[in-house]
Formats: C-alpha cells, sequence, structure tokens
C-alpha cells in the first residue's frame, strides 16, 4: 500500500496532489445536489431554499478571512501572504471606498433574481446544519495556522462549479444577467484565489505533521458544503432524482 500524500510528497508536489484530489472529489464535483442543478432538476422551491442558507455561510467568509489574516505573523518574511489574504478579505467584503461590491450583497442579488426577496434570506431562519457549518468554518480560521486554514479553501473547484452552473441557472432557472454577476464573478476571480491558496500551501508544506494538518482541513472543508446542502435537502425533504 503506498505511503499517504502528506508523506509522499512535500512543498509544490504536495500543493498539487492536494489540488487535484480536492478537484476530484470536493463535494462541488461529487455531491448529487450540484449535478441536480447543473441538470435543472432540483425544484426551484429546493433551489430558493438553498440560496437562503447559503446566504449566512456565505456573509461569515470576510470575518474567516479575518481571522486568517490575524493568524500571519507580522513579521517582514510574511508580507506576501498577509497581502494575499487582505486582497481576498477586501474581495469577499467589498472594497471600503465602494469600488468593489461584497460577495454577500451579489448573492442577495441572485436570490432576488431566484424570485426570493432579500428581506426573506436576511431574515430567514438557520437550519442547525447551517449554524454548525458556519462555527465549524470560523473555529478552523480562528485556531489554525493560516496555511493550514488556507489548504482547506474551496476556490479550486469553485471555479469549476461556477462555470458549470453560470449556463444552468441562465437556460433552466430562468435568472437574468444581472443577478449572476456573483457566479460570472467566481469563475474568474477565484482562479486567482486558486493561484494564492496553493502559493501559501506550497510554501508552508515542508513538514509531515504540518502536510497531514492541510490534508485534514481540506477534508474538513469538504464536510462543511455538504453539510449546508444537507441539511437543505433534509429540511425540504427532497432527494436527487425526485423533481417534485
Amino acid at each position: 500500500m503506498p505511503e499517504p500524500p502528506w508523506v509522499r510528497f512535500e512543498g509544490e508536489r504536495f500543493r498539487d496532489e492536494l489540488t487535484r484530489y480536492k478537484m476530484e472529489n470536493h463535494p462541488f464535483r461529487t455531491h448529487p445536489f450540484f449535478v441536480a442543478l447543473e441538470r435543472g432538476e432540483v425544484p426551484k422551491p429546493v433551489v430558493r431554499a438553498w440560496a437562503k442558507q447559503f446566504y449566512p455561510w456565505l456573509a461569515s467568509v470576510p470575518t474567516a478571512m479575518a481571522e486568517r489574516f490575524t493568524n500571519c505573523p507580522p513579521e517582514p518574511a510574511y508580507d506576501p501572504y498577509r497581502r494575499l489574504i487582505l486582497d481576498q478579505l477586501l474581495e469577499e467584503a467589498g472594497d471600503p471606498k465602494g469600488t468593489t461590491t461584497g460577495h454577500p450583497e451579489l448573492w442577495l442579488r441572485f436570490c432576488e433574481g431566484l424570485g426570493v426577496p432579500r428581506a426573506d434570506v436576511t431574515g430567514a431562519t438557520h437550519l442547525p446544519s447551517t449554524m454548525v457549518a458556519i462555527d465549524d468554518f470560523l473555529y478552523t480560521n480562528r485556531v489554525h495556522p493560516f496555511f493550514v486554514s488556507a489548504a482547506g479553501s474551496s476556490e479550486p473547484p469553485n471555479v469549476e462549479l461556477c462555470t458549470r452552473l453560470l449556463p444552468a441557472f441562465r437556460a433552466k432557472y430562468g435568472v437574468a444577467e444581472g443577478p449572476l454577476e456573483y457566479y460570472r464573478l467566481h469563475a474568474v476571480a477565484d482562479v486567482e484565489h486558486s493561484e494564492w491558496i496553493g502559493r501559501i500551501v506550497a510554501a508552508f508544506a515542508t513538514s509531515e505533521p504540518v502536510r497531514r494538518q492541510m490534508w485534514d482541513q481540506m477534508l474538513r472543508g469538504f464536510s462543511i458544503h455538504a453539510l449546508l446542502v444537507d441539511g437543505v435537502i433534509a429540511a425540504e425533504k427532497w432527494a436527487p432524482g425526485n423533481s417534485k
């Protein structure tokens, strides 16, 4: 039996293996919900319920990035990584000068495009699964070194997911172009974010214990995203293959 990846590889080779595994096994690629969503097989009420539950998680991302930034040491050697994290934080939250729109606001506009008023989104009751996913996401970014939490990031598979779902929301769910800005942006912006995450992982994947932490953090990220979807499916009493 071959040794696990965190033993066999280090640096850039470990980064590449982590990314490969993430692309092939992340819920964005494998979960039946997203497969059905791409095909237009998820009923609109279920899509709307998912959109309302995804919003609070997305709204927590700037806070998680702030936690990650805080965990990046202040010494000059870490300056490049601090800048990468700060850049992503500002993009997620929105430029305070008003030159860019934060991603939570873009998601609210997407929800409106699905026919869900923003007040219904911001006022929605959080499912227990949503609360657990948010708590775990914030916790891992708060307690782990920035390079470990970065390894669990979902940017690489999110590029593929957004590319797949963009035409589906246009053609099969009737969402107009304006509200689809969230998906158009992430199909492009997360390519750059993926590169930044890769640089961080490769630079710090220098010891077996750290590489094992990174791998475990990736799997933890899988669980968070699966939980966000599974909670909605259970609450809506819908199963893949059931279009009603």
